[in-house]
């Protein structure tokens, strides 16, 4: 093997600046492979959209421990009525919403330095408050900021829409 490497070397067959091209094309072909996870998880989510599904998950399950371990210890939360409320306040107002089902349209995510800024229209069916239950949903402006390990949700703010003129 050493002796054809030597002689494929002489014959100008190695050429050595094919080799930092072929670790490029090598490294991203291996960034490719991976792709996005089937069922993203706390652990395996790859940006901040699916960390704010989590949490809307979270939320719908009535998982509360994982809510809230992905809250901010300065939370702020703002709900459709204005009203803002820290972690604590904002943990107990989705308790008493019963969140069925949520779907989430026209999702932004613009990176801020080492935080994320993640805009979106919400809609969820359950026992929402009135502004929440207008059926055009809400326009949902999230900030998540990374962390040493992983991200947490440090601001939300919920406007609620006009219906649609008809």
């Amino acid at each position: 093997m050493r002796r054809d490497l030597r002689t494929a070397q002489r014959q100008g067959m190695l050429s050595w600046p094919f080799l930092p091209s072929a670790i490029v094309v090598l490294l991203l072909a291996g960034c490719t492979i991976g792709g996005v996870p089937k069922r993203p998880s706390w652990k395996n989510a790859t940006g901040a959209e699916q960390y704010e599904r989590l949490m809307w998950q979270a939320i719908r399950d009535k998982d509360w421990n994982d809510a809230e371990y992905h809250l901010a210890p300065t939370f702020v939360g703002v709900t459709p009525s204005g009203q803002a409320l820290d972690r604590a306040a904002w943990i107990a107002h989705w308790k008493s919403v019963q969140l069925k089902d949520f779907s989430l349209a026209e999702v932004s995510v613009q990176p801020q330095g080492a935080d994320m800024v993640v805009t979106y229209i919400f809609q969820g069916s359950g026992n929402l408050s009135a502004p929440a239950a207008s059926g055009a949903g809400l326009r949902v402006v999230s900030v998540w900021q990374q962390i040493k390990h992983g991200w947490l949700l440090t601001t939300t703010a919920m406007t609620p829409l006009a219906p649609m003129q008809k």
